[in-house]
């Protein structure tokens, strides 16, 4: 099988823009999106505190098989995430760390893999930020195929090239980039009533009726 890598282009988020995001937590990110597009909780970052906040390319890998990864790692933009869909195989290391030492490096914003990685105590000296399902020291071998830049499902969620992914202790969640303006907007007013539920344990009623529950029904 031979290696793919599709011809894309896609609108470059502004520096300021992704500054911005970083602000964002992905369950908020999640809640303006119909509490959707966020990745199986099987993925999680290797230590908590990481986080990732950058656009995609993505890769999809054969079993065993990090060529493509490597690849990517090595073509991706600074800023620009790593994502890639390994099948969800957990027997198998995908990535390491010489390559998180690349990505830090290079400036790149951080890897995902449904799949596994190793040498993490190498990638959490190096504070470089990845998210996998799985650790294990068996790792792989290369020169059987895989592609890059296009459309894959991680964790359970669609990721093309240039969708805005974002990562904290809460896990991941994907922002298409078609929506990535309306969700924004969403995600700063979604903040302010946040920040107005905060103020109602000063007020006489409890959180569940502000937010809309109705009382329940007593039954003996």
């Amino acid at each position: 099988m031979a290696y793919y890598v599709k011809r894309c282009e896609f609108r470059k988020l502004a520096p300021e823009r992704i500054e911005a995001w970083k602000k964002i937590a992905t369950a908020t990110a999640s809640d303006c999106m119909n509490r959707s597009n966020g990745m199986s909780g099987r993925i999680r970052p290797i230590r908590l505190g990481m986080k990732i906040c950058g656009q995609a390319r993505t890769v999809q890998s054969i079993y065993a098989d990090n060529s493509m990864i490597h690849y990517a790692n090595s073509t991706a933009n600074p800023g620009e995430v790593v994502v890639a869909d390994a099948g969800g195989v957990t027997d198998v290391a995908m990535f390491g760390g010489v390559t998180a030492l690349e990505g830090i490096r290079r400036g790149l914003g951080g890897f995902v893999i449904d799949g596994a990685v190793r040498d993490i105590a190498e990638a959490m000296a190096l504070d470089y930020p990845v998210f996998s399902a799985a650790i294990t020291p068996k790792g792989p071998h290369k020169a059987f195929g895989g592609a890059m830049d296009i459309p894959i499902a991680c964790g359970g969620v669609s990721v093309k090239p240039g969708d805005l992914i974002l990562g904290d202790d809460d896990g991941l969640v994907v922002v298409p980039l078609e929506r990535e303006e309306e969700i924004f907007a969403k995600a700063l007013d979604h903040r302010k009533k946040e920040d107005y539920w905060l103020t109602v344990f000063d007020g006489p009623d409890p959180l569940y009726k502000v937010l809309g529950i109705p009382d329940p029904e007593f039954m003996d």
